[in-house]
């Protein structure tokens, strides 16, 4: 696999690097340790989803 840009982290700001990247026309990798992508931003309003 090959990519112009790894980002290691799918919070907030991985997730803006991966965007602002792949606006730019990058091919972008995003790694996170969580099972599903932005699971901290989806709990961050105390479990409600916001």
């Amino acid at each position: 696999m090959k990519s112009d840009v790894i980002i290691i982290g799918s919070g907030a700001a991985g997730l803006m690097c991966a965007l602002q990247a792949g606006l730019r026309g990058r091919s972008v990798v995003l790694l996170d340790h969580a099972k599903k992508l932005a699971e901290k931003i989806r709990i961050s309003g105390g479990g409600r989803c916001n």
